[in-house]
């Protein structure tokens, strides 16, 4: 069973912070390794004071090398569970830094259930971001995943991938394709996958994109994606033969050879 506070427990240390700001505060976890009773017990005093005033409560959770929970601290997470479900409406900024996908993951879906909270999920390489967006220091959940790249070649329009890609990213990037191509500008497509941390499922139903994509796939002649999972050079080889466009994988560091190809050398 999950609930709110089995992902905000499974973050504490001896060095936890709590910083106070008026009517708010910010409370700041990590582990690494396993999690004991004395842990949570811990954690729930921290929480339950901040309630108890009133103020908003957000929270900024590391998870590293998570090795699980002991019996007596599952216990004492569990007992508390209800008693933080009917405050939800006192939690704010929720940030959720791992380096196991599937906490990650588990975040998300707690986010997508639970209401009034906001849970946002983090690679290790965002802490620095996670934390500032917790602490109210930037607006913005996450950095911009889709950045175009100026790099002086006006044959090839060149972005980069970096995190978990928005549906606000994506159609941003979508409409600035659209436009360099409907001018008559170059028609080549190079995609370098800096770190791929999936994608929010409304991009599934973005009614909007979907009709930006489907008008770019007349306009490009040539798409090269350079490094990513494996799964991305799989999946470009299987939609290569279906597309209009020519489509080809290069690994990470391959930018040189992508480029070539992109403008006809080489195979």
């Amino acid at each position: 069973m999950l609930t709110l506070n089995n992902w905000i427990n499974p973050t504490i240390r001896k060095d936890q912070i709590m910083a106070e700001k008026q009517n708010e505060t910010v409370i700041e976890l990590a582990t690494d390794g396993r999690i004991e009773k004395a842990d949570v017990e811990t954690a729930m005093r921290q929480l339950d004071t901040a309630l108890e005033r009133g103020d908003t409560v957000h929270v900024f959770a590391e998870v590293r090398n998570f090795k699980g929970m002991s019996s007596e601290a599952w216990r004492s997470d569990l007992g508390n569970a209800f008693r933080y479900l009917a405050r939800l409406r006192q939690f704010g900024r929720i940030a959720i830094v791992s380096d196991q996908a599937w906490i990650r993951n588990a975040a998300r879906i707690e986010n997508a259930l639970l209401p009034y909270v906001r849970y946002q999920a983090y690679t290790p390489d965002r802490r620095e971001h996670a934390l500032a967006w917790v602490r109210g220091d930037v607006d913005s959940a996450h950095p911009e995943s889709l950045r175009v790249l100026e790099n002086g070649d006006s044959d090839i329009f060149t972005f980069e991938i970096d995190g978990r890609i928005t549906s606000a990213d994506a159609r941003n990037l979508a409409e600035r394709l659209s436009a360099a191509f409907s001018g008559g500008g170059g028609r080549r497509l190079l995609g370098i996958v800096r770190h791929y941390d999936g994608f929010e499922p409304s991009l599934l139903v973005d009614t909007r994109l979907l009709e930006l994509k489907i008008g770019l796939l007349r306009h490009i002649e040539r798409y090269a994606l350079v490094g990513g999972p494996d799964w991305i050079s799989r999946l470009t080889n299987l939609l290569d033969p279906l597309l209009k466009m020519e489509a080809r994988h290069f690994a990470a560091g391959d930018e040189e050879a992508a480029r070539a190809w992109l403008r006809g050398h080489g195979g």
